[in-house]
């Protein structure tokens, strides 16, 4: 970057430190869904207090990933009978956040594929902690952290319409690529710049922890087994949405980069592609405005 565009992103990165304090009634919201001890009734009290959380929360538990047979017109049902407790905080979380950053001015964002990167990385992590019993790893959190590991691209998106829109202009971009130009762009990556708002936002300190350290070469101790699932699941979203079936040595890279065994990799890869089209089906949903 030469130096009067160095200078122009830097100040756009101050604005990072400006952006807007989360409304009251998210902050109560992401307040009570970290809250261990709360009741589904308390849950769905709080909940209520965004409109537009709840009817995108109905039409999650209406989607055809969950393939109810009825229609679903209450939350409380949702929550208890069909989307579960654990799942809908998670979902909670990426849709308060996605609702305050407005990514409409930048041509070329596509909410259905930042929805089939997020939730295929989530699903795939969740998976993978699933093949190994031995590990300490919750499902729960990585799911999560799957959701929230693009939110970056989202924040830029806003701050940055002008320069993200010809670099998702092509089409063959994966978000593995588009972290790179991103980078070379701004100076750090979406990762970063995710760690900056969530850090703003005050949410829990492992989501904080795993953006930060995420491109971390270095990794060792609790820090590093969700990061490199995250890793696992990011390339195998990648890799499903660029080919579909891949060649077992692309999936035996993967393992052998993320110290997770091959099987699992195989066995969750083979899980995704059976469920390809309902996760499809589950980002519109995620993404209708």
């Amino acid at each position: 970057m030469n130096d009067p565009i160095k200078h122009s992103v830097q100040l756009k990165i101050n604005r990072l430190k400006s952006l807007p304090a989360l409304p009251e009634a998210s902050v109560k919201i992401l307040e009570a869904i970290h809250d261990p001890d709360v009741s589904i009734e308390k849950l769905a009290e709080v909940l209520a207090l965004s409109p537009g959380l709840v009817a995108r929360l109905l039409g999650l538990a209406n989607s055809a990933y969950f393939g109810q047979a009825r229609q679903i017109n209450d939350l409380r049902t949702a929550i208890v009978q069909v989307l579960g407790l654990q799942l809908v905080r998670s979902l909670t979380v990426g849709i308060v956040l996605n609702v305050q950053i407005d990514s409409s001015q930048c041509r070329g964002f596509d909410t259905h594929s930042f929805w089939m990167h997020s939730l295929l990385t989530a699903v795939a992590a969740q998976k993978l902690v699933a093949c190994d019993p031995g590990t300490s790893v919750n499902s729960s959190t990585v799911y999560t952290a799957g959701l929230l590991l693009h939110l970056g691209v989202l924040v830029i998106a806003y701050l940055f319409p002008q320069e993200l829109g010809p670099l998702l202009a092509n089409e063959q971009r994966d978000y593995l690529t588009l972290s790179d130009e991103i980078n070379r762009q701004l100076g750090l990556s979406h990762y970063q710049v995710a760690y900056m708002l969530l850090n703003k936002w005050q949410l829990p300190d492992v989501y904080q922890m795993i953006l930060r350290r995420f491109e971390d070469l270095d990794l060792t101790g609790d820090d590093a087994e969700p990061i490199h699932i995250l890793r696992a699941s990011q390339r195998m979203c990648c890799l499903l949405i660029e080919e579909g079936c891949a060649e077992p040595e692309r999936l035996e890279q993967i393992a052998w980069e993320s110290f997770i065994a091959k099987d699992a990799i195989v066995s969750v890869y083979a899980e995704l592609v059976d469920k390809k089209e309902a996760i499809q089906k589950l980002a519109d949903a995620m993404g209708a405005r």
